[in-house]
């Protein structure tokens, strides 16, 4: 009898491990599941730069050949490719993870002049990121990052001459000349510039360096997006055509001032300048520069028929 207790004391102990090892087990898989994250690796074959944009924003500065991103934890992204040599298209494709904590490589791949981006393969990540020659290694950016380089000149030294007007007349004809008088001074002007980069990412919109007026919409438009928006608008023979374009583009998007002006200025008509640069009002960021849109106009009475428009916006 009491080798049978004895028996089932160890019988019931043996069973409360096995429960605690598998409730342990699946605690430590779902803490792993939870914080599986992803990487990915795009390399262009015939060594071409690139910039890289996931789900639209921007993963890097200055363009690459090859790049690593870590900590992906979306099943999906979006991603675009924008080559530094602007004459190759741009290329665009959707990547999914199928499996967590898998490194996916992509190949960009030059077929006689046209580009292809293709799968190359997936793999189980690393225990540790090991460095590759020429290869960009980031960690996925989340919020767009916009950089501006901003100079200052400061005059530090100026020799100026006096300045002399003397009035000649030569065989009827009267000829001013504007003589510059030094004496023993060399009239040189020197500068000093600072150049200063400024980067801004996070937040809750762009903050445009140098300026502190109202803003219309948070994140501007990318220069590269722009630039192929307005390379389309423009392709376009009909103004109705354009404009029809140009107001789909902007209602999906958010443009500085100076971008709206350089779109309404592809526009041949004054009517329909003055219809786009009214919509385009409620999608530009830095709407206290909205007086720039009015240098496209033709006549005084169409930048006053814009400006009653903005007044009563």
């Amino acid at each position: 009898m009491a080798q049978t207790l004895l028996t089932l004391q160890k019988n019931k102990l043996n069973f409360m491990k096995k429960l605690f090892l598998f409730v342990f087990g699946v605690f430590i898989a779902s803490t792993l599941l939870s914080q599986a994250t992803n990487n990915l690796v795009i390399f262009s074959e015939d060594g071409e730069k690139f910039t890289l944009f996931l789900n639209s924003v921007q993963q890097h500065e200055t363009p690459e050949s090859n790049v690593w991103v870590g900590a992906l934890n979306a099943p999906a992204y979006k991603a675009k490719v924008v080559f530094e040599n602007a004459s190759i298209p741009t290329l665009e494709k959707t990547i999914y993870f199928q499996e967590p904590n898998t490194e996916v490589t992509l190949v960009i791949k030059n077929k006689k002049g046209e580009y292809k981006l293709r799968f190359l393969s997936s793999t189980p990540i690393p225990l540790e990121y090991v460095e590759r020659p020429n290869q960009k290694a980031i960690m996925v950016v989340t919020e767009p990052i916009y950089t501006e380089t901003v100079t200052t000149k400061t005059i530090i030294k100026d020799n100026g001459g006096d300045n002399v007007n003397v009035g000649v007349n030569i065989g009827g004809v009267g000829v001013n000349v504007n003589v510059n008088v030094n004496e023993n001074i060399s009239n040189e002007v020197i500068y000093e510039e600072t150049t200063t980069v400024v980067t801004s990412t996070g937040g809750d919109h762009y903050i445009m360096q140098g300026y502190g007026g109202p803003i219309g919409c948070p994140w501007p438009m990318d220069p590269h997006d722009f630039q192929e928006a307005k390379t389309t608008i423009a392709s376009k023979t009909f103004d109705d055509t354009r404009l029809k374009l140009a107001k789909q583009i902007v209602a999906s998007n958010c443009l500085f001032a100076d971008q709206v002006r350089d779109i309404t200025k592809l526009m041949e008509f004054e009517e329909t300048k003055l219809e786009f640069a009214k919509f385009a009002f409620a999608y530009t960021y830095d709407t206290g520069n909205y007086f720039k849109v009015s240098q496209v106009f033709d006549f005084e009475s169409t930048v006053e028929e814009l400006d009653e428009y903005i007044s009563g916006y």
